[in-house]
């Protein structure tokens, strides 16, 4: 079980909403297969580890999980990958040792009810407060009425998310792009704010490496994206959302609409230019969407900050300096007066990202 502790960290910061998860299989008392959820929406602990065994043309026996194993239908409750009880009874798995129960209330026990009613030993509880504290992310989502919200920056050692002029490409090297291209494949969203739309001009498609396109969502309160912008000229060929607010111009809506551009109109709060966002969020969780990459600006990062709306956070800091009061940083707004109100990051990692430094954690509880 410790062992599959090890692995299920393999998927910290890539799998959230859904739960980090590590198993182990044995034939005869000897570890034939290995496996963790990789990645949101990817193949689960169990799934990886079945295929790593039968590769190798081994039967297991036991099976050691962290978390109780899913049962879920594939397609019911969102779900993308096929139970995993069901898959160890079909492999022959006679003995099944789990870490902690499923957290979610609606599926608590139901795996084990599969497994024994498949005739397989069940043994839960091992090094269960471990895993159960592998599980604090996942038990933050499942309380959650909004997405699970990852916000995602490039900066320099200075801390700055463009030239004074305005220009950024590119801060980070390639293998951060690459990086960020795997990201966006594997949310349901990605979003920006209006003013990184003007800017920079993106297209928010997965272009780098294999993988599904996400929704692209811009949040422009009175509806101001440019008609020939990127974003709207290729709104038929990818879905782009525009969340807008209630008061917008209904023939800029329209019109939007007219091009392609699905338009989400949002209560506003303080002023016309910006939005409720924690509304906002609540509706998009009502349409299906469960995992968002915010690729900024500053303004739309502090106002997500400041509703609450921020899960996870991913920087690039790449080895440059730039300077400059007029220079942009990946936060705006008013900031927090005093040290002792910053935002707390927690179960904070690194790594090398090519010359880059990557820095990612957890905000709140």
């Amino acid at each position: 079980m410790a062992e599959a502790l090890q692995l299920a960290q393999r998927g910290r910061g890539e799998v959230e909403p859904n739960p980090r998860v590590g198993c182990v299989l044995l034939q005869d008392g000897e570890v034939v297969g290995r496996g963790w959820h990789e990645y949101f929406g990817g193949r689960h602990a169990e799934a990886m580890a079945l295929a790593e065994a039968a590769q190798a043309g081994r039967r297991p026996d036991t099976a050691v999980v962290t978390l109780e194993p899913c049962s879920t239908p594939k397609g019911q409750d969102g779900k993308k990958t096929e139970p995993c009880a069901q898959a160890l009874a079909a492999a022959g798995v006679r003995r099944v040792v789990i870490g902690a129960l499923d957290c979610d209330p609606r599926h608590r026990r139901q795996g084990i009810a599969v497994l024994e009613g498949a005739g397989v030993e069940v043994l839960d509880g091992v090094l269960a407060s471990a895993c159960d504290q592998s599980l604090q992310s996942f038990r933050r989502a499942l309380a959650l009425d909004r997405p699970w919200t990852l916000c995602k920056w490039a900066m320099t050692l200075d801390g700055k998310t463009a030239a004074p002029t305005g220009e950024a490409r590119w801060i980070s090297g390639p293998e951060a792009r690459r990086r960020t291209h795997e990201l966006r494949a594997r949310c349901c969203a990605v979003m920006v704010g209006f003013r990184t739309a003007q800017i920079d001009d993106p297209e928010l498609t997965v272009r780098h490496v294999a993988g599904k396109q996400p929704i692209r969502i811009v949040v422009d309160p009175l509806g101001e994206i440019d008609d020939d912008s990127n974003l709207v000229r290729t709104a038929r060929a990818q879905p782009t959302w525009l969340l807008a607010s209630e008061d917008v111009d209904r023939r800029r809506s329209g019109r939007l609409q007219d091009l392609g551009v699905q338009v989400v109109h949002v209560a506003t709060a303080e002023g016309p230019r910006r939005l409720h966002l924690g509304q906002a969020f609540r509706e998009l969780h009502r349409r299906g969407l469960r995992r968002v990459l915010v690729e900024g600006g500053g303004g739309l990062v502090a106002q997500m900050l400041a509703w609450q709306c921020v899960d996870q956070v991913l920087a690039f800091v790449a080895p440059k300096i730039i300077g400059g009061r007029l220079a942009p940083t990946p936060v705006g707004g008013e900031g927090r007066p005093f040290m002792a109100e910053a935002w707390q990051l927690h179960d904070v990692g690194f790594e090398a990202c090519g010359a880059d430094v990557a820095i990612s954690g957890f905000v709140g509880g």
